[in-house]
């Protein structure tokens, strides 16, 4: 089990991303990188940026202080409203539309262009044990 967030949980997502031949499929012609944002009521954020192209996740970034980090496409939740998303109880896209998840950068109807791809990313991430 890995602790979420952090720099460990993130890379075993991205190698579920990679074993995954849903999102392989589904993530053809994604071609942006995604910070990923959890935002913490003291104010702190940390995140990681997935390094995703055509269905395959490239590589990953930490950051302790997310606000030192960017990406084409940024994505914020508080931690409470990430596990609901990664365990399954929320959609994503259900979130970003009820504001739970806040995309705060990029292109919104690109974004949801890919839904079968957002679940897909789901299901991986539910492949990464949480401790």
């Amino acid at each position: 089990m890995v602790k979420f967030p952090s720099k460990e949980w993130a890379e075993a997502y991205c190698r579920e991303l990679n074993s995954s031949p849903g999102y392989r499929r589904s993530g053809k012609g994604w071609l942006w990188p995604i910070l990923f944002v959890v935002k913490y009521p003291d104010g702190r954020k940390q995140g990681f940026i997935l390094k995703l192209e055509n269905g395959e996740c490239k590589g990953v970034e930490w950051y302790d202080d997310a606000s030192k980090a960017d990406a084409p496409y940024v994505l914020e939740a508080t931690l409470d409203d990430w596990l609901d998303v990664i365990s399954g109880k929320v959609n994503p896209l259900m979130a970003i539309m009820r504001r739970k998840l806040v995309l705060a950068k990029g292109n919104y109807s690109t974004l949801m262009r890919f839904p079968v791809a957002a679940l897909e990313m789901v299901k991986a991430a539910q492949r990464v044990p949480i401790g």
